[in-house]
């Protein structure tokens, strides 16, 4: 029977900021390939050694294999394609994630052929007629490849640039869950278990953002928001439970946007004695909603403040105030829903007053947790434009480092070390508080 590898190149780094999640893009790929009856396996790197995912993907003998890349994990993405190439000659090599469709053109050697954008449909439809049609390598010309949207290649003497698409919300309703079959759930429950007392994963209920922030890159999903079904949803979170799961990270990028979608969450949440936090805009959230939330389980909301100055907001073309963060955080809190925020200092056209006013405003707020960074031009975003000095080939590896990957106006070590001395004020702020 012929053989799918999906391959996530992530190993676990044991930061204190890691958030370790099974890769729900290849569990949604792996179901779509398995209701077509093709045989699909997941490698997942994240706990493994790459010796070890080596033998494994070597003994499997696939006939594709597919590769997830996305900012951080472009080096290992072309470690494995090496390995494929000299190992694995006639397998079928393809890539897809963020960063093959934002430069598809830094792919093409050693991968065959890359799926752009949302591929749940057209990378499925592609190995069914691949395989129907028992092709190999060298015989995909035979394919007609202008069938399978977002597809990008030159190699093999074979030339395609397929426009990218989004499913549609009808499309998406009848996707399957993901298949979550091939993770080691005990381990990602441990590490969570260890890191905040809970069994945590991740489940997605919306897609896109219809916002445009200077500093946001969202290479697959897009501008185009659309929701999933709920009775799908409530399936996936059943199946969650039972792999022994009590906690969701909604990784949704604005799960509050549409409030009646929202509304009919918790609505169905009530008594499903599973706790969620998720990612939300200051805006359209009001002491009812934070309410109804709290009563479904919500246990953490993150904010993405980002500034105490509206007129860096501007800059960042946030489409928020500050008085929307200061009335989302009150509301959440007084509904005993805890909440984090997040900042960005040193924005190119703010100044040193607003740097100073954003450290004031963050010490200012009743917040459970803050952290602050530096603008980091993701490749695809408005502010990846904007600055200069930026090595575009560069392998961004570093999570959450406070460091300028551009030129910019503002001296690093002065913004680290303010940052570090508010950090350490309000760590001095919660000990009091804890205290008292």
């Amino acid at each position: 029977m012929p053989k799918v590898a999906l391959l996530f190149p992530y190993f676990r780094t044991n930061s204190s900021t890691e958030m370790l999640f099974p890769p729900l893009g290849l569990a949604s790929l792996a179901a779509q390939l398995h209701r077509r009856d093709i045989e699909a396996r997941i490698f997942d790197c994240t706990f493994a050694k790459f010796s070890t995912i080596k033998n494994e993907l070597i003994n499997y003998q696939p006939d594709i294999v597919g590769i997830s890349s996305m900012i951080l994990l472009s080096r290992n993405s072309f470690r494995f394609a090496e390995l494929v190439s000299k190992r694995l000659p006639e397998a079928l090599l393809v890539v897809g994630g963020p960063m093959p469709t934002l430069y598809p053109e830094r792919y093409l050697v050693p991968f065959d052929l890359v799926f752009r954008g949302e591929a749940d449909l057209s990378f499925p439809h592609f190995c069914q007629d691949f395989f129907t049609q028992q092709l190999n390598r060298k015989t995909l010309y035979k394919l007609n490849l202008a069938r399978y949207p977002g597809l990008y290649g030159h190699t093999l003497d074979i030339t395609v640039d397929n426009l990218i698409t989004h499913h549609s919300e009808q499309e998406i309703r009848d996707f399957p869950i993901p298949d979550r079959n091939g993770f080691d759930h005990a381990q990602y429950q441990q590490a969570w278990l260890q890191k905040d007392g809970t069994r945590t994963t991740s489940i997605v209920v919306t897609l896109g953002c219809p916002f445009d922030c200077d500093f946001c890159s969202r290479p697959i999903f897009g501008h185009v928001y659309r929701k999933r079904n709920l009775d799908a949803v409530f399936e996936e979170i059943d199946q969650i439970r039972r792999l022994g799961y009590d906690n969701l990270w909604i990784a949704d990028d604005n799960f509050t946007l549409n409030i009646d979608m929202l509304r009919q969450f918790c609505q169905r949440m009530l008594g499903q004695a599973m706790t969620w936090s998720c990612l939300s805009r200051s805006r359209g959230i009001t002491p009812e909603v934070a309410r109804l939330m709290k009563a479904a389980g919500c246990q953490k909301v993150y904010l993405g403040l980002e500034s105490g100055s509206d007129f860096t907001l501007r800059l960042m073309n946030k489409k928020a105030t500050v008085d929307d963060g200061i009335q989302a955080v009150h509301h959440f809190r007084q509904a005993g829903i805890r909440v984090a925020a997040f900042f960005i200092v040193g924005y190119p056209g703010e100044s040193v007053a607003s740097i100073e006013q954003t450290f004031k405003f963050a010490l200012s707020l009743p917040l459970d947790e803050i952290s602050f960074n530096v603008p980091f031009p993701l490749p695809g975003s408005s502010l990846f434009h904007q600055v200069s000095g930026i090595d575009p080939s560069k392998d961004w590896r570093k999570e959450n480092e406070v460091t300028f990957v551009y030129t910019s106006e503002f001296d690093s070590g002065w913004i680290k070390r303010r940052i570090r001395q508010t950090m350490q004020a309000f760590d001095d702020h919660r000990r009091i508080n804890d205290a008292g």
